[in-house]
């Protein structure tokens, strides 16, 4: 198997080095907005892309859209001082959902043997017999756990 870095191969294979190049050109942008842009309006918008020289950001919602657009002639002359070749900027709102992670299940803290006890007792006093029979399950599950 040959050893050649994955860059290298990338560039080799024709649809991925233009995907690369403009992946790159993206990641350029984006570094370059992230200084010329308000530090609380980053976290809620990013570059997604460049269309004859405009410049395509993306924000989170409305209220950064309203923001960025008010602020885009300012954007754009920070972003020509840093010689970015940018002639103009498009701002579109793009909700942003990150993956969730699963939320851990709750750790069960195991009743006293003493509530267990107690659970048996209600369930020789109740009269509905469903009831009675579903308090016995539960206590004897509880108690083969503790």
């Amino acid at each position: 198997m040959s050893n050649r870095k994955l860059s290298a191969l990338i560039g080799n294979t024709t649809g991925l080095s233009a995907l690369n190049r403009t992946l790159q050109r993206i990641a350029a942008l984006q570094r370059l907005y992230e200084v010329c842009a308000p530090a609380e309006l980053i976290p809620a918008s990013r570059v997604v892309g460049d269309r004859g020289g405009i410049l395509m950001i993306a924000a989170d919602n409305g209220a950064v859209a309203a923001k960025l657009r008010q602020l885009a002639p300012r954007l754009l002359k920070n972003l020509q001082k840093q010689r970015a070749e940018v002639t103009g900027i498009h701002i579109q709102v793009q909700v942003f959902q990150p993956v969730r992670q699963p939320k851990p299940a709750p750790e069960k803290t195991p009743l006293s043997i003493d509530s267990i006890d107690n659970i048996e007792k209600l369930s020789q006093r109740v009269k509905d017999p469903g009831l009675s029979a579903a308090l016995a399950r539960f206590a004897a599950r509880r108690r083969a756990r503790a």
